[in-house]
């Protein structure tokens, strides 16, 4: 099959970031989900309000200032003349390259009609600035050369790690924060951003803080992977989460582009770039944050991400619109499966001289279960013995975490009051 765009590698060397109207964006944007509670500062804003402007988006006002942008795009130049490039990245090429090989992943992850599926092509790296594409039932012109067509690349196994579309806000305002395109984001860390959200349902926090999350995790590049990036336990907070695969075969070779609906523009990078030292720095928490990163950690225990990120979780935290008897499918379809190996023994029972085969089938599948069942009591048994230990451990680092947090509280209100004390010492010594 042909590739759905022509590979471009000009550029502008000229960068302009716009200002629009912050009715006008959540005017075009579906009110899915829960309000920010204002945890994520305007600023993050200015990476999408970027990308909208350059490929030429119609219902933005007109360039009321110029500024230098962060840096991103491969092998563009930017105010400082340095040629930003993804030299490892650059020679994956993607394997999808039909729509047959698209559906199944449209079909698995719920993901919505509005959002077009495109195939990379053969000549096409997933760091590479991608190209504006026909909107999905469009005539081309003008509309075709609106924000709202300009793909995002995503890595089949980000879907796989939790991502569903349309992003969570919490996810774009994280993505644009640190200044990086989703699919800089690795397997694992669209696990621990994904988690985090999951967690903070669950546990009654509400709307996700970036600042809670940046206070447990910073953004690290990967080793010997320039360009893509996971997140990282800090070592000074307890642990939040487990289960995180130690690898994952050929990710870098599954990607593909992906459109958003006419009039919902990203709300995050959809160009490549590098966080700045700020954006992966340990935030400093307000009082009622900091509230938050203790309910976190107290009294739960360690979330095992292999089952902690399931389609109803996902749908419980508003992070995937799918309907909520999805989540159950997988659990369904095993037991239909089951009932049709049942049947197949009744059949054979009806013929001649079959009851006799039908009984030892029936013996060695309860033989196969028997030992089975003895296997995972054994290992659960061994897991009961660590746990414990990990529960102890978990105990102390959050009895640690409590005391440095008070810690600090009692150092600050001593602070302001030992200026109290030495004030009103001067005023009675002035006052004799």
């Amino acid at each position: 099959m042909s590739s759905w765009f022509h590979s471009s590698s000009s550029s502008s060397s000229t960068h302009h970031h716009v200002v629009r109207e912050v009715g006008a964006i959540h005017a075009s944007y579906d009110p899915y989900f829960d309000d920010d509670e204002g945890d994520v500062k305007p600023a993050v804003t200015q990476h999408w309000h970027y990308d909208h402007a350059a490929y030429g988006g119609e219902d933005v006002k007109p360039v009321v200032k110029q500024q230098s942008r962060p840096r991103v795009e491969r092998g563009v130049h930017h105010e400082e003349e340095t040629v930003v490039s993804w030299p490892v990245v650059e020679p994956f090429r993607s394997t999808p390259r039909t729509q047959e090989s698209l559906a199944g992943i449209r079909a698995r992850y719920s993901v919505p009609e509005g959002f077009g599926l495109h195939p990379a092509g053969a000549n096409q790296a997933a760091c590479a600035p991608p190209p504006r594409v026909p909107p999905r039932g469009g005539r081309g012109g003008r509309v075709a050369a609106a924000a709202g067509v300009v793909p995002i690349c995503v890595y089949a196994q980000a879907f796989a790690s939790g991502m569903r579309l349309p992003l969570h806000p919490f996810v774009s305002d994280s993505l644009a924060h640190f200044g990086i395109a989703p699919s800089q984001l690795a397997p694992n860390g669209w696990r621990v951003l994904v988690g985090f959200a999951v967690l903070c349902h669950f546990r009654g926090i509400g709307a996700p803080s970036l600042p809670v999350f940046r206070h447990f995790f910073t953004l690290a590049p990967l080793p010997k992977g320039k360009g893509w990036y996971s997140f990282r336990a800090r070592e000074s907070v307890p642990a939040l989460f487990t289960g995180l695969p130690s690898s994952v075969k050929a990710w870098k070779e599954e990607f593909m582009f992906v459109s958003p609906p006419p009039g919902a523009p990203w709300r995050c990078p959809v160009r490549w770039g590098t966080p700045s030292k700020e954006a992966t720095s340990d935030p400093a928490l307000t009082e009622r944050e900091a509230a938050v990163a203790r309910r976190l950690t107290q009294g739960q225990g360690v979330v095992d991400l292999k089952t902690y990120l399931s389609e109803s979780n996902l749908v419980a935290a508003k992070i995937s619109s799918a309907p909520a008897c999805l989540g159950t499918e997988a659990s369904r379809g095993s037991s239909v499966a089951a009932g049709k190996k049942r049947k197949v023994p009744g059949g054979a029972s009806g013929g001649n001289g079959g009851g006799g085969d039908v009984l030892r089938s029936e013996l060695q599948a309860k033989d196969k279960a028997l030992v089975k069942a003895q296997g995972e009591i054994s290992r659960l048994k061994a897991e009961l013995g660590n746990a414990k230990a990990r529960e102890l451990e978990e105990a102390r680092q959050a009895l640690e975490y409590e005391r440095k947090l008070g810690t600090q509280v009692l150092k600050s209100e001593g602070a302001g009051g030992s200026k109290g004390a030495a004030g009103a010492s001067k005023r009675r010594r002035g006052g004799q």
